[in-house]
């Protein structure tokens, strides 16, 4: 049975594959800065020299590193590739499917070499992974090694190489189910190291964080007892353990020394320097620490591993869906418009099961404006806007010509109404405009999966939303010339009489000033009904109203009264009409505009739409893709079944 490790290994192969993905597999990714001896605690683990070396930034792409116990009937494998039984450790790239590299110099030469195609040959990065599987029969491991953490570009490299080799070790980092394996030199303060500044951020508790110590040949022999409680894990807070290591040096390299003969000496230098902790460290303990971590951590996270990828098989399945294409285009029209009005009346009419917690948006949004918005704006509106008392003196001085006016002088009155009454026709007029602008702005918040296949066809997108364009115009068009008819009503005709606007007058509360003048009118009260005043003064005082606006008592005062009250009709009866307005106006809009394109929004389709496509028989050129929509199609094909071939693979866990 394959290892748990090599199960996770198939499915870094299938994402690899795709590209950009977000399944967040358990993996080790290796972090440290450019000479830190990163490459060559890699290269002891696996035993092998076959890493690029160099200045500057040698590592560009991520490198998956998989380290395969082998089996039989991989060497059989092997085999009938090669032809050659001699081979005991070999490697294969997942980018060239069939060949098999025995000589390891090749296979750095085959990393520089796609490292240029993907990253350019100008000392950039990139995010796309090289997937390296070198077979063994030492054990199975598997890495993500990333570019040396750099803080100065030197020579080609971009001004911006430390903030592009940040983000994209951060991207490997920060998931969750990785395992940071940061390298630290032991000639260097463990606080200043880059590698555990990252892993502190992502992992501030250390709990999938181990720590590797390289270079500790390369301390002065008076700190050994301070490296000593670095390895023991008193200066670095991680829960995964530390480990310390000796790798080849440069000249040891220059030389060709044998990964064996280092392993020997790095043995023996741990045993005569660190003799209480010597069985602790070196690359084997490395290794075997490693590799149990990584079985427990890949046990640890199955289950979460296995939702993430159902999840996403769910998303990969809805999202295809909506990219399929069509068996009969003439039902799928038709069916796509029947979604289009359902969707879009529920949106209006609350029905939808997405329901929003952040925004107010649909039917919802089209009630405030109606009914809160458009409101307040009126209520805010000054009945004497722009009307002084000099002004209606004037006005009332002009409209009796030659003649006395009479104390209530109804021309001045109906001119000055409806002069004020012109301000409520912007407010009411806007109302109109802003729910015709949310009404189109309610079908971009219609089910997603049918806005996705609109985007698929432009041309039935823009037609539909053609329709509902011209609906909404046309509603629009004669909403308007409705309301303002209604209000011209009022600013026209005066009806002095209406027992409504009496009880404003009745009710109405004069300013000081005014009460003091009224007090030397010849009615009995001009003043407001008070509390304790009885039904019977009420209706007193609104016969007095009645006389005095019917001109039957026609009585003679100066101008100055004679202002006041004007003054005070005008305030009372845009009170009157402004509280009518308040309720004719977010009705006619409610039936004249949202109710009519509900009621006519699948009719206009079908009819302005469906019909015209299938008279013309135009449904080939209709349904015309988006440019892009079949490599979209492809890519989530592609990207679902690397996810039912990884859920495949991970029943084999289930096992362990």
């Amino acid at each position: 049975m394959e290892s748990l490790i090599q199960i996770i290994n198939k499915l870094q192969d299938v994402f690899a594959v795709i590209g950009e993905h977000k399944i967040d597999l358990p993996q080790i990714v290796v972090v440290g800065s450019q000479s830190s001896g990163k490459s060559s605690v890699l290269e002891s683990l696996v035993g092998k020299s076959f890493l690029p070396r160099g200045t500057g930034i040698v590592t560009r792409a991520p490198l998956i590193l998989q380290m395969i116990r082998y089996s039989t009937n991989d060497f059989e494998e092997m085999v009938k590739i090669t032809k050659n039984r001699h081979i005991k450790c070999w490697a294969s790239f997942l980018h060239k499917q069939g060949i098999i590299y025995d000589n390891f110099d090749e296979v750095r030469g085959e990393i520089e070499s796609q490292t240029d195609i993907l990253a350019g040959s100008n000392k950039g990065i990139t995010h796309e992974p090289i997937v390296l599987k070198v077979y063994t029969l030492s054990f199975d491991l598997t890495f993500v090694d990333l570019p040396g953490i750099t803080k100065v570009p030197v020579g080609d490299q971009p001004d911006d190489i430390d903030e592009q080799i940040q983000d994209l070790i951060l991207k490997y980092v920060e998931q969750s189910n990785s395992i940071i394996l940061a390298v630290v030199t032991a000639n260097t303060d463990p606080s200043t190291s880059e590698s555990l500044k990252i892993a502190r951020k992502m992992d501030p508790d250390g709990v999938r964080t181990i720590a590797v110590v390289t270079k500790l040949d390369l301390i002065d022999k008076g700190t050994i007892q301070d490296t000593s409680d670095l390895l023991c894990g008193h200066r670095i807070p991680v829960k995964l353990g530390i480990i310390g290591v000796v790798n080849r040096s440069q000249m040891d390299i220059n030389d060709n020394k044998s990964m064996k003969e280092t392993i020997k000496s790095e043995k023996e230098f741990l045993r005569i320097n660190y003799p209480d902790i010597y069985k602790n460290h070196g690359n084997k303990v490395l290794a075997k620490k490693l590799q149990d971590v990584l079985v427990k951590h890949i046990k640890k996270t199955y289950p979460i591993l296995l939702k993430n990828l159902n999840d996403t098989k769910i998303r990969l399945q809805n999202e295809l869906k909506t990219l399929r294409t069509p068996d009969s285009k003439v039902s799928f029209v038709l069916g796509l418009f029947k979604d289009i009005y359902k969707s879009y009346c529920d949106t209006i009419l609350g029905n939808r099961k997405d329901v929003s917690d952040q925004v107010v948006f649909g039917g919802a949004r089209i009630s405030q404006i109606i009914n809160e918005e458009y409101l307040e704006k009126v209520k805010k509106i000054d009945p004497l806007f722009d009307l002084s008392e000099e002004q209606i003196k004037t006005i009332l001085l002009n409209t009796a010509g030659i003649t006395n006016s009479s104390f209530v002088n109804l021309k001045a009155l109906e001119i000055m109404i409806g002069r004020q009454l012109k301000n409520l026709i912007e407010p009411s007029l806007s109302a109109v405009d802003s729910v015709r602008s949310e009404m189109l702005k309610i079908f971009d918040s219609i089910d997603g999966n049918i806005l996705e296949t609109l985007k698929r066809y432009p041309r039935i997108n823009y037609d539909v939303r053609n329709v509902l364009n011209a609906m909404l115009d046309d509603k629009l068009i004669n909403l308007k010339e409705c309301i303002m008819s209604h209000i011209e009503t009022y600013q026209t005709c005066l009806n002095t009489t209406n027992p409504l606007f009496l009880l404003k007058l009745v009710h109405s509360s004069p300013d000081k000033d005014d009460a003091d003048d009224s007090a030397n009118i010849s009615l009995p009260s001009i003043g407001g009904i008070t509390r304790e005043d009885t039904e019977e003064d009420e209706e007193n005082l609104i016969q007095q109203f009645k006389e005095l606006l019917s001109g039957l008592n026609d009585y003679s005062v100066e101008t100055s009264k004679q202002v006041k009250i004007h003054k005070r009709l005008i305030y009372c009866y845009f009170e009157f009409i402004r509280d009518i307005l308040g309720d004719y106006v977010p009705k006619r809009i409610h039936h004249k505009m949202v109710n009519l394109v509900l009621n006519d929004f699948e009719h206009n389709l079908d009819e302005q739409v469906f019909t015209p496509y299938v008279m013309n028989r135009s449904f080939d050129e209709v349904m015309v893709e988006e440019d892009g929509v079949v490599e979209d199609r492809q890519r989530v094909e592609q990207l679902l079944g690397a996810v039912n071939k990884a859920l495949k693979n991970m029943v084999d866990i289930q096992c362990f």
